[in-house]
């Protein structure tokens, strides 16, 4: 994007409000790992069944990515964003509304698409509310807010179920944080952005991408690293539950003080940090990127991801299987950023496009959860964990045989 001038002008009120938004939708999209065995058990559902609430929430990523692309494009980015948050609000307050199962997945597919208009237009954005050498920082400050808000997620539920409350009322409290957001950023003045038309994300350059090697490459490597990663997340809960005989969601009865009660048990509490160790790594990588480089980086944590979900998935020890998710989350942390930059900077011309295009590949975190669940229906969660083993690997072969650029 060519910013006009008054987009260089500092506008940390605007960035904060940023903040809130991606910490919300963080925590909104990831504490679902620890709601799917909630609704398995109160709808009677199979685990495919269970898995297709993480469709719903990913899928929209993959139908509305480049459109709200195209719009932010033609009409600005605020309307984009207020519309992504507004969405985002009126799903999660249908949530509490609503019984059937058929409902809430419904619900959760508004949520995400209001989650896809609000990040297509947010991270271009974020550019253009500081100095233009601070967006590295902020937009790593912005990913760290949406790591926080996973963390912070599933102790919020744990405190809710402990006390009694329907988890439901998560989303409640999630739809009045939205209606707040909204109004901030209604009543912020946006910066004004021009688009050159060689900048303008068209059709016909994605179906050009389409046919490219590399972009299809790294389509994919995007596509299976988000569905290893919410096809692990979102069976963590489950899996102990499955495999270690561990139930329940919090950590109190109600009758505990209220840290305790608010305290998760261990396979909450190993998604809240398989989230929270995820933001970690992101914050603490840039050692590692200048010392081994962006390649060795993708090879080393890709290979790190697989050898620790094995050990999650195999280990007969339940400490150690909630050692090997928490460390899978900490070497997920930069594959996704490599992917897109290595993908990106191979590509001189039309990088809106193949941006547009990497972000659709995140359909892979509504494909995988399920046909994890699909295949945990038949063989158990330890075999059907082998599933988002398979798609790291791709990454990881990817990291050895691809060749975008990083230089």
């Amino acid at each position: 994007m060519t910013a006009t001038a008054d987009s260089g002008e500092r506008r940390p009120g605007l960035l904060w409000t940023m903040f809130g938004a991606y910490f919300t939708f963080g925590s909104v999209l990831n504490v679902v790992g620890v709601i799917i065995p909630i609704l398995i058990r109160q709808h009677h559902l199979s685990l495919f069944a269970g898995g297709l609430l993480a469709f719903a929430f990913f899928i929209s990523f993959g139908v509305f990515s480049i459109p709200a692309g195209l719009i932010a494009d033609r009409i600005g980015s605020k309307p984009v964003v207020v519309g992504g948050v507004i969405l985002m609000g009126i799903g999660c307050g249908c949530i509490p509304l609503v019984t059937g199962y058929v409902a809430i997945t419904i619900c959760a597919f508004v949520v995400g698409s209001g989650v896809a208009f609000l990040q297509t237009a947010g991270n271009p954005l974020i550019g253009l509310l500081d100095r233009r050498e601070n967006y590295h920082r902020n937009l790593t400050l912005t990913i760290g807010f949406c790591g926080i808000g996973a963390f912070v997620g599933p102790f919020c539920l744990s405190a809710l179920l402990a006390h009694g409350q329907p988890w439901q009322r998560l989303y409640a409290g999630y739809a009045v944080i939205c209606a707040l957001l909204a109004l901030s950023f209604l009543l912020k003045k946006f910066p004004s952005v021009a688009v050159s038309g060689s900048e303008r994300i068209r059709m016909k350059e994605i179906l050009r991408l389409l046919s490219h090697p590399i972009s299809v490459t790294y389509f994919f490597a995007v596509f299976f690293y988000v569905g290893a990663e919410v096809g692990t997340a979102s069976w963590i809960v489950k899996f102990f539950q499955q495999v270690h005989h561990l139930a329940g969601e919090s950590g109190g009865d109600g009758g505990q003080s209220l840290v305790m009660s608010s305290f998760p048990t261990l396979p909450a509490l190993t998604v809240s940090l398989f989230w929270g160790l995820q933001g970690v790594g992101r914050l603490t990588s840039a050692p590692g990127l200048k010392k081994l480089g962006p390649r060795w980086m993708l090879r080393l944590y890709s290979i790190g991801a697989i050898v620790s979900l094995l050990i999650a998935a195999f280990s007969p020890w339940v400490i150690l299987s909630a050692a090997g998710f928490v460390a899978c989350g900490f070497f997920t942390s930069v594959l996704i950023t490599l992917l897109f930059s290595g993908a990106i900077q191979t590509f001189k011309q039309s990088q809106g496009a193949i941006s547009g295009l990497l972000v659709t590949a995140s359909i892979g975190g509504a494909i995988i959860p399920p046909l994890v669940g699909l295949a945990a229906d038949h063989f158990g969660l330890r075999l059907a964990m082998m599933l988002p083993v398979l798609a790291f690997s791709y990454v990881f072969a990817v990291s050895i045989l691809g060749n975008a650029s990083y230089e």
